[in-house]
């Protein structure tokens, strides 16, 4: 891999402040203690149908539109920089957080909360997580001296290790950070590599992820002792379910034309769908279960 682009981002590494160190105690709770569950809620076809015509309804009008693990919420931001949070079922709005600064990002931690990442000003980002539904916010940690068109990329955890990866691009470097069960924060060694999309497994043990290099898109793994391994070149990052990557050929366009699961034991692939049209790689969901549904572009 090419590593034009790491003498750029080692001129301007990021000093990290983490402003509330016990928080990784209220971390461990969150994300230790929610480990392995998941609320079993039957939906009917009915109203299934209901709530994915109020999700591209809230599309059509809001941003960060996003819909919690066990389809209970959806968070969406509105124009004045609120983070509001609906109940699915009922219609009703069940928290909103004023945020102060830009959002950049929205993620869901299992169903209840949310990272949100901010600009403060430019070269200047803050992490922090909304509680659902008291809408109690608590900083993580605080990005400084990065570019300033640097901006929160893809956030990627394990609930069982509660291991997070922060993902921070600008137009030509990417920065990738470790929070690990004893809060400390790092700045992870990616050999100058321009990332495009991370993925945890469930069990924390190896990160999966896309760079860009000499005009190729490649997916590869980075384990627990830093070391790193090509999984496919001229490949898309599709996603990780459980412990198993699922990526995806892409043609001369960049677009996924079939999705493969990947046996990390025995270097192995196998065919998992092959796409009636190239797909963009964000609009392809894996089911628990592994199947592939191909979403309508966002």
């Amino acid at each position: 891999m090419a590593n034009r682009v790491w003498p750029k981002l080692v001129g301007i590494a990021a000093v990290i402040t983490v402003l509330q160190l016990p928080l990784f105690y209220h971390y461990n709770r969150l994300l230790g203690s929610s480990a392995n569950v998941v609320d079993n809620i039957t939906v009917s076809p009915a109203q299934e149908q209901a709530e994915q015509k109020e999700i591209a309804a809230l599309k059509s009008q809001y941003r960060f539109v996003t819909v919690s693990a066990d389809h209970q919420y959806v968070a969406y931001l509105d124009s004045k920089n609120v983070l509001h949070v609906m109940d699915l079922a009922n219609r009703q709005e069940v928290c909103a957080a004023n945020n102060p600064y830009t959002v950049q990002y929205v993620e869901w931690i299992e169903d209840e909360r949310l990272f949100v990442g901010e600009q403060v000003q430019p070269g200047d980002l803050e992490l922090k997580t909304v509680d659902v539904p008291s809408g109690v916010q608590t900083i993580v940690t605080r990005f400084e001296g990065l570019p300033a068109d640097a901006s929160f990329t893809k956030i990627t955890f394990s609930t069982y290790t509660n291991d997070i990866y922060i993902l921070i691009n600008s137009g030509t470097s990417s920065a990738l950070y470790h929070i690990g069960t004893m809060s400390n924060v790092s700045l992870v060694p990616m050999g100058g590599r321009y990332i495009k999309n991370i993925a945890i497994t469930q069990t924390g043990s190896k990160l999966y992820f896309e760079d860009y290099a000499d005009g190729s898109f490649n997916v590869l793994s980075l384990d627990d002792q830093g070391t790193i391994r090509l999984v496919k070149r001229d490949a898309a990052l599709v996603a990780v379910v459980g412990n198993t990557l699922y990526y995806g050929d892409i043609n001369s366009q960049g677009l996924v034309t079939a999705v493969y699961r990947y046996d990390a034991a025995t270097g192995g692939s196998t065919l998992v769908k092959t796409l009636a049209a190239p797909t963009l790689a964000a609009n392809i969901e894996v089911t628990d279960s592994g199947a592939v549904q191909v979403n309508a572009p966002t």
